[in-house]
C-alpha cells in the first residue's frame, strides 16, 4: 500500500493568503460633482487599481447639490452599497457666501468631505502650472488654460480626461501650490477666500490606491 505524505501548510504560505486577500479589499468612493462634465470626467480618468470610483455629475450647486448627494448615498445604501468615502465637489461662482459656507457645513455633518473651488475647478487646473493667489475671476480661466497648454480649453465631454492625462506629470506641483495657497487663506469662511480650493485633497485620497 502506497504511503501520501501529508504536507502542513506552513505559516509563511497562510500568511502570503491573508496578504492577498487583504490586497483584494478595495476602497470605494462616491463623487458628487456639480458639473456633468468635466469634473466626472476627471476623476474617472484616474487609473484606480486598488479603490472603485463612483463619480456623477448632478448639474445643481451648493445646498442643493449636497442634499442629492446624501439621497443618493442613502439610496445606495439600502440597495446594501456602501462607500469608504463619500465627497462633494462644487464651485463657488456667484452664489452668496452663506450658501456656499452651509454646503459645506451640511456636507460634514453628513460625514461627506469636501473638494470646493473658489471660484470654480478650473483654478486647480491652473495651479499646475503656476502658484495662483488673489482675486482672479473664473471667466478668465479658459484663455489662460488655454495659453498654458498650447490647445483650446474646453468644456466638452471626456475633455476632464484629457486634461487629467497631460497635467498627470504636474500633478505633485498643483498639490504643492493648493496646499500653500489653501494654508495661507483658509481663515474658517471658504466663501471669502478667493482664489482658493480643496480639490487637491481629494487627489491625494485617491492617490493612495493607483
Amino acid at each position: 500500500m502506497t504511503m501520501r505524505k501529508v504536507y502542513k501548510k506552513s505559516h509563511r504560505s497562510a500568511s502570503l493568503v491573508r496578504r492577498q486577500s487583504m490586497r483584494e479589499v478595495k476602497q470605494s468612493f462616491l463623487i458628487v460633482c456639480e458639473g456633468v462634465r468635466t469634473e466626472p470626467d476627471y476623476f474617472r480618468a484616474f487609473r484606480m487599481t486598488a479603490a472603485t470610483v463612483k463619480a456623477v455629475g448632478q448639474a445643481m450647486n451648493t445646498t442643493s447639490l449636497v442634499s442629492k448627494a446624501i439621497s443618493i448615498r442613502d439610496s445606495e445604501q439600502k440597495k446594501k452599497r456602501t462607500y469608504d468615502q463619500c465627497w462633494v465637489v462644487f464651485d463657488k461662482d456667484d452664489f452668496p457666501a452663506k450658501d456656499f459656507n452651509d454646503a459645506i457645513a451640511l456636507a460634514e455633518r453628513n460625514g461627506f468631505r469636501v473638494a470646493y473651488s473658489n471660484q470654480a475647478f478650473e483654478y486647480w487646473f491652473l495651479l499646475h502650472f503656476n502658484l495662483y493667489k488673489g482675486t482672479l475671476h473664473r471667466n478668465s480661466y479658459p484663455d489662460m488654460l488655454s495659453r498654458l497648454m498650447g490647445i483650446p480649453y474646453s468644456k466638452t465631454e471626456g475633455f476632464g480626461a484629457i486634461m487629467y492625462n497631460r497635467l498627470l506629470h504636474m500633478q505633485p506641483q498643483a498639490i504643492k501650490n493648493a496646499s500653500a495657497v489653501l494654508a495661507e487663506m483658509s481663515h474658517g469662511n471658504p466663501a471669502l477666500e478667493e482664489s482658493s480650493t480643496t480639490v487637491h485633497l481629494l487627489v491625494e485620497e485617491l492617490n493612495k490606491y493607483l
